[in-house]
């Protein structure tokens, strides 16, 4: 979502600031992990390193795309590399979480002792930093009247990272008190627990572009476009997303109008809405009058045959294709 030139830059120094930050904590406590035996405490450099790679290969991403604008061999420019880079983190993160897991239930049945003081130093050393950096990124009244959910969503990792953090430090106390080694591993398979989430999240919504789901209700979007003045019926719509961010439509709308010069009105009232409510980037819109909308339905025919010959166009005397863009 596209806001102030000055807004947008000074959200990408905190994104920026925070990533940097938040690596610095990854190899703090991840060095520290090595050098005390404390899985959870690589688990909890992990959980760093996740919002690192999310933070800086999605603006990585944005920045490219930026600078490819869309032409005839690329329609929408390269905001896809978004999607590129979630499975780059997924995958990543899925290695080295498998692998982190292994140690976490081997220490499980295999407890190894833990120099628990120095866990404590590290462990406050990332909660520093990431209270640092969830104060970094602390939306302002500004950003959340412009919605902007980049910050917000790069608060609330920062947010559940000190809070790891501080359960980290709570264990590495009851683990002195008691002797019970067992927790350290327990905690680390926790965190991992919680970066599993993430990264399942982060796989429905790189899916959900990929295999082109609706980006929005379609029901509830075609009911509020059939309230505007002069709308009989939408049709044939279909929504995708090309990115988190941009959301592409296209529909077939049956107004009362009778000549293309009354559609103009249509497509601001359609445009307006669609953006507003239902936030489409680019919105493809036939206009039909009933006569015409009468005289044929919209079907998505498609056969995997092995000839693959057959005409979709002229199948059958009810099917009709429509090759009109209207920008």
């Amino acid at each position: 979502m596209l806001h102030g030139h000055s807004n947008h830059g000074l959200t990408l120094r905190r994104l920026w600031l925070s990533a940097l930050i938040f690596f610095l904590s990854f190899l703090i406590q991840g060095l520290g992990g090595f050098l005390t035996g404390s899985v959870g405490l690589i688990s909890d450099s992990l959980e760093n390193l996740n919002d690192v790679f999310v933070n800086t290969l999605s603006m990585g991403s944005l920045w490219v795309a930026h600078k490819q604008s869309p032409d005839h061999r690329w329609p929408y420019g390269l905001h896809r590399l978004e999607v590129v880079n979630g499975l780059i983190v997924v995958i990543l993160l899925g290695l080295f979480g498998f692998f982190v897991g292994s140690e976490a239930l081997d220490r499980l049945q295999n407890p190894q002792p833990i120099q628990t003081g120095k866990v404590l130093l590290f462990a406050l050393c990332g909660l520093l930093l990431n209270l640092l950096a969830t104060r970094i990124l602390v939306p302002n009244k500004e950003d959340l009247a412009k919605n902007n959910l980049n910050l917000k969503g790069a608060y609330i990792h920062a947010l559940l990272d000190s809070v790891t953090s501080l359960v980290l430090m709570i264990s590495m106390v009851v683990i002195r008190l008691t002797g019970w080694t067992w927790i350290d591993p327990l905690i680390a398979l926790l965190i991992l627990g919680l970066i599993a989430r993430g990264m399942f999240v982060l796989l429905k919504d790189i899916l959900s572009i990929l295999l082109h789901w609706a980006a929005f209700n379609h029901g509830e979007a075609i009911a509020d476009l059939k309230k505007l003045p002069g709308i009989l019926d939408v049709q044939d719509m279909r929504s995708w997303k090309i990115c988190s961010h941009l959301a592409v439509a296209t529909a077939h709308v049956v107004i009362e109008a009778e000549r293309l010069e009354e559609t103009e009105a249509y497509l601001e009232d359609i445009e307006h809405l669609l953006w507003e409510k239902y936030k489409v980037r680019h919105l493809t819109i036939h206009f039909e009058n009933q006569t015409m909308a009468d005289r044929h339905h919209h079907l998505f025919i498609h056969n995997h045959d092995s000839a693959g010959v057959e005409d979709p166009i002229h199948k059958g005397p009810h099917l009709h294709s429509h090759p009109h863009q209207h920008d």
